[in-house]
């Protein structure tokens, strides 16, 4: 049996476990090739801030643009300041060669968009960062174009959302519309066919941090319990992540270097588990139960 593990570091803590867990399913998949659900020759690729990005020249709808994402390895992007939002749209807007009338939201005054992160699709009103579309979000604004931001998320509307027929996905606007500019945000109809923003965390191999760190599960496969042991990493949480990315235990481990996790309620199967230290890193393993 081969075990596979990583180290992901981010400085965007309300999406690392999401695209921790999109990233380590997609490497132990039965196959080490990017996702097919794009054609690599419409892939514009840029990295800004130790990430990588992938701008998809292929027409799908939001939903459909997500689970893409996912199967590529990351989410549709989440953009959580001016510095991220420039770097993006000035590689979509000016380097990634689209021709906007191939990427049309007809609802949205008829300009240029690229799908990013988020929706209201849930609960009207309510936007929410959740690029993988996994229903595990951050809210970043409530309510219409006279709405507020959550918790001082930012934000970069042009005069909208304003729901104009049924609008539920944010688009990134390539080349204005009659409410706001280019490189403003829209809501647009989530069955818009269009371009689309993926973001990949960045990684680093953690075989060389593992073996300082010394960190061990066993038994593994596991039974009852499963044990968590490192030489210097100190634990702060551990979550358990099943097969389809649900989380189904978290344990606070209170800044030990071993715990013992009761792991008999759950069922027979493949698990990943994150394991966050004290200075906000995260290692991802798998076990067996």
């Amino acid at each position: 049996m081969i075990v596979l593990f990583f180290l992901i570091k981010t400085n965007k803590m309300n999406i690392s476990i999401k695209t921790t867990i999109a990233l380590f399913t997609f490497l132990v998949s039965n196959q080490f090739v990017s996702g097919q659900c794009a054609s690599a020759a419409n892939i514009f690729t840029f990295t800004y801030n130790n990430a990588t990005y992938e701008v998809v020249k292929e027409n799908k709808i939001w939903v459909n643009a997500a689970a893409c994402a996912v199967e590529r390895g990351g989410l549709l992007v989440e953009i959580n300041d001016a510095a991220e939002q420039n770097a993006v749209f000035t590689e979509v807007n000016m380097n990634a060669a689209i021709t906007v009338n191939n990427t049309i939201a007809p609802d949205g005054g008829g300009g240029a968009y690229v799908w990013i992160g988020g929706n209201d699709i849930a609960i009207e009103g309510n936007w929410v960062w959740d690029g993988n579309n996994d229903n595990t979000s951050t809210q970043f604004w409530q309510g219409t174009s006279t709405g507020t931001a959550v918790g001082g998320l930012y934000n970069n509307w042009g005069n909208e959302p304003d729901d104009f027929g049924g609008q539920d996905a944010l688009g990134l606007s390539l080349n204005g519309w009659p409410l706001g500019v280019a490189g403003e945000w829209n809501d647009v109809d989530h069955t818009n066919t269009l371009y689309f923003v993926i973001e990949i965390p960045s990684t680093v191999g953690v075989n060389n941090v593992d073996a300082k760190a010394g960190i061990k599960l066993f038994p593994n496969p596991a039974n009852n319990y499963l044990t968590i042991e490192s030489a210097s990493f100190v634990l702060s949480k551990i979550v358990i992540i099943n097969a389809v990315g649900e989380t189904v235990k978290t344990v606070e481990a209170k800044n030990t270097t071993s715990q013992k996790v009761d792991i008999s309620e759950l069922s027979t199967g493949v698990y990943h588990i994150m394991i966050n230290g004290k200075n906000g890193e995260s290692i991802m393993k798998q076990f067996i139960k």
